[in-house]
């Protein structure tokens, strides 16, 4: 589903972001990626959505080597990828709801089938109580849950998270992690990046661990 081969990144200032990264993540299993900050996680995540291109080696999801596609095939690919990152990307002066909705919305879907998506990602985070709220008058916690919802809403085959528990208190973040693994049970290939090993040590399943953007170790599942 998620291959890496040799993959390396070299920005203009000269530094690695990642280095001959060597790995591959079959349909359906749920990883941890872990590494100090500046190891090359958000980097390595961004290249699954063709977000970032690798300056050497390949990437390959769900068979398609990305260096092939053509710039106007990657909002297929996105489609079936969810994506929560650090930063929220939250249109602010939109309500909770019109921001969830909206990759539904970009693709043409009913606006019947969108409401009950949005409804049915938002009380997942426990939010739905608050979808006729403006974004700006969440808070910090919130507006992460909210960025949850929209990357669960289109209910991809690929769920990629960076450190989505860090701004959400330890109950709420075992809760939000309880639901990643919802979804790999129901066969979503699942990829997150966290750097809370007390929390990932309560999962039993395979770490990938980086350093200087290099791949420090593979753990298997224990």
């Amino acid at each position: 589903m998620i291959e890496f081969d040799g993959v390396s990144r070299r920005f203009a200032n000269g530094h690695f972001g990642l280095q001959d990264v060597r790995f591959h993540i079959p349909e359906g299993r749920m990883v941890f990626l872990t590494g100090h900050s500046g190891s090359g996680k958000s980097t390595l995540l961004r290249m699954i959505p063709a977000l970032d291109q690798p300056t050497s080696g390949t990437v390959r999801v769900g068979g398609h080597d990305l260096k092939r596609m053509r710039p106007h095939q990657y909002p297929k690919l996105r489609r079936q990828i969810g994506v929560v990152f650090q930063d929220h990307h939250l249109l602010l002066d939109q309500t909770v709801f019109n921001n969830v909705a909206l990759p539904l919305q970009v693709t043409g879907y009913d606006p019947a089938l969108i409401r009950r998506r949005v409804e049915a990602a938002l009380d997942k985070v426990g939010l739905l109580h608050r979808q006729r709220a403006r974004s700006i008058e969440l808070s910090g916690g919130e507006q992460q849950r909210v960025n949850i919802a929209r990357a669960l809403v289109n209910r991809p085959k690929i769920l990629l998270a960076d450190e989505p528990t860090g701004n959400l208190d330890p109950e709420l973040s075992r809760e939000i992690f309880n639901q990643f693994a919802d979804f790999h049970a129901i066969g979503v290939t699942v990829l997150i990046a966290s750097h809370d090993l007390h929390l990932l040590k309560t999962f039993a399943v395979p770490r990938i661990v980086l350093h200087e953007g290099r791949i420090d170790r593979i753990e298997e599942a224990y």
